[in-house]
């Protein structure tokens, strides 16, 4: 059974993935469908959940 540390673990980790993926995707000059692609590649999560991370990260990033 995880716990909620782990949980929290697990978000923290996803979501600094996420950023990386999104910054480097805006610097190589990908578009933001691009981007959402790869998000959902590399962390197995949903279209939702890529654009949630794309409104959170693409905005710092420009």
């Amino acid at each position: 059974m995880c716990t909620l540390f782990d949980e929290i673990t697990k978000e923290g980790k996803a979501e600094g993935k996420a950023e990386g993926i999104i910054e480097t995707g805006l610097d190589f000059g990908l578009s933001e469908n691009d981007i959402l692609e790869r998000l959902q590649k590399k962390l197995d999560i949903s279209l939702q959940k890529a654009q949630e991370y794309f409104e959170m990260f693409g905005k710092q990033t420009v």
